[in-house]
């Protein structure tokens, strides 16, 4: 018995410890499939990531999951891909961005598009993760266009994490997801349901607007050509800090490439994009306008 006790302290030992060699593999890998560049001070985060997905397998340490990985096709990938991109967020993050969307960016555009044809606004909330994100831009523009009904919009929610896109397409929210909800939006949008989570009962929040048929999803490399063009609006928030600087240009000549002119960016109010080329202007900390 203390035998196996013994042995099971070893191995999770070694799930819990990373060599510099495989650490730089893992990291090689991130950078050239997804851009995302794994500092040294990420090892603790790798190994969080990935111990379980170590466990799964039965691999006793990092080198033997690496060999694993390289005998298998794309689906290994994309779970270790899923592993490491998998990030917290939650309803109207930093509310100050949503205000200035809500009261200067949205009447700016609309002022704009009101002699055109076509009134159509389209947000693009890039690196969506888990959903909270493109929810909140639709019920920010719901909430905004009762009182413009000729315009329609379109939110287009995309990440490169297919376990966390489809998560968020299924318009389930934990109550901590709630913590900045202005009030009486989480009343009128949403409605608290019972789920079986294995064997545990838990209480969610669903999404109950059919304002949802305005989000399309959409699985996107950020390093790779988004699909859709005309794009008014970008939310790319605290997604830059995992770019090194060459790819970090790839990312936003990408956006350059599909946002209209006079169109807007948000950013992460940490994230500038003072280190790379582009037709952005600042206007504020965490946005910036696309010049003609």
């Amino acid at each position: 018995m203390l035998n196996d006790v013994q042995q099971r302290i070893a191995e999770i030992a070694m799930t819990t410890f990373i060599t510099d060699k495989d650490f730089n593999e893992i990291k090689d890998i991130m950078y050239q499939q997804t851009g995302v560049f794994l500092k040294p001070s990420k090892k603790n985060l790798v190994i969080a990531r990935l111990r379980t997905r170590l466990r799964e397998l039965d691999c006793p340490n990092f080198k033997s999951y690496l060999e694993f990985f390289k005998k298998k096709d794309a689906a290994e990938l994309e779970i270790l891909i899923n592993a490491i991109t998998t990030n917290e967020t939650f309803f109207f993050r930093h509310p100050k961005q949503f205000n200035f969307l809500s009261d200067y960016v949205l009447p700016e555009i609309i002022e704009k598009k009101k002699i055109l044809p076509r009134r159509e606004i389209r947000v693009w909330s890039a690196a969506c993760s888990t959903g909270e994100e493109p929810y909140s831009l639709a019920v920010a523009c719901e909430e905004f266009f009762k009182k413009h009904p000729a315009y329609q919009y379109t939110v287009f929610a995309s990440d490169i994490n297919s376990a966390v896109l489809a998560e968020a397409q299924k318009g389930m929210f934990p109550e901590r997801s709630f913590r900045e909800t202005p009030s009486g939006i989480q009343q009128r949008y949403f409605k608290r349901v019972e789920i079986i989570d294995g064997r545990r009962r838990k209480e969610m929040m669903k999404f109950t607007s059919d304002i949802k048929d305005n989000i399309v999803f959409i699985q996107n490399n950020l390093l790779h050509p988004f699909p859709f063009k005309n794009i008014d609006i970008v939310f790319l928030r605290n997604a830059l800090i995992y770019f090194n600087e060459e790819s970090k240009q790839k990312v936003i000549n990408n956006i350059e490439n599909v946002i209209v002119p006079k169109g807007y960016l948000f950013l992460g109010l940490s994230e500038t994009l003072f280190d790379v080329k582009s037709t952005f202007e600042i206007l504020q900390t965490g946005t910036y306008l696309k010049q003609d």
